[in-house]
């Protein structure tokens, strides 16, 4: 079983990486989040690996921190939530938000993952409230410091909520639109046509980027 891998990294797109090592090209499922903080094409990247066996074969997923690959490890071992969902779920909501659902009973959040509905996210807070603590470096300042989206980015949640059901009506995905909303600071002043708009340009722009 593979801990991480070091080497250079040869591919990446939002969901899949290639990391040479010596001459062995290793490919990787990654979730957003990993992606996000990769670095360029052809730069030395470091991954700790989550090594999955089913009926299929052998695939590697890789992830940036430990904390992420501990978050997928407890994530697969919840019913009916298999690796695809598990990366969705890392994709959708950072670390400390998603330990922060857990905790606080926020199903809500969880529910607008990609594949994962009401009763699911009800589901995997039963199962993981108590394994939360599992979670190797998992400090105080995880459980401290979240803040919630709608305060980090000056807006009340009532915006926030309204420019969300907009976006995701029109098909975007969430963590499309918290990335947006991260990068375009709105304001209180701001309608929520106005916030939605600047959303849609934001994610087009990344969109035509990758």
């Amino acid at each position: 079983m593979y801990s991480y891998l070091n080497g250079t990294l040869a591919e990446k797109t939002p969901d899949t990486v290639v990391i040479d090592c010596g001459g062995i090209a290793f490919e990787l499922k990654i979730p957003l989040s990993t992606f996000e903080q990769l670095p360029d094409i052809f730069e030395t990247a470091k991954l700790f690996i989550y090594t999955f066996h089913n009926d299929e074969g052998t695939k590697l997923f890789g992830f940036i921190s430990k904390q992420e690959k501990e978050l997928f490890r407890l994530l697969i071992n919840v019913n009916r939530v298999g690796p695809k969902t598990a990366l969705a779920i890392l994709s959708t909501l950072s670390v400390k938000e998603l330990i922060s659902a857990i905790i606080s009973n926020n199903t809500k959040l969880l529910a607008k993952t990609p594949g994962l509905g009401q009763k699911s996210a009800e589901r995997l807070i039963v199962e993981l409230k108590d394994k939360i603590d599992d979670i190797s470096e998992l400090d105080t300042e995880v459980r401290k410091g979240f803040t919630p989206q709608s305060a980090t980015l000056g807006i009340n949640v009532d915006l926030l909520n309204e420019v969300e059901t907009a976006l995701t009506q029109l098909g975007y995905k969430y963590y499309e639109i918290r990335k947006a909303l991260q990068n375009i600071n709105p304001n209180e002043s701001q309608s929520t046509s106005e916030v939605v708009k600047q959303c849609i340009k934001y994610i087009y722009h990344k969109r035509n980027e990758i």
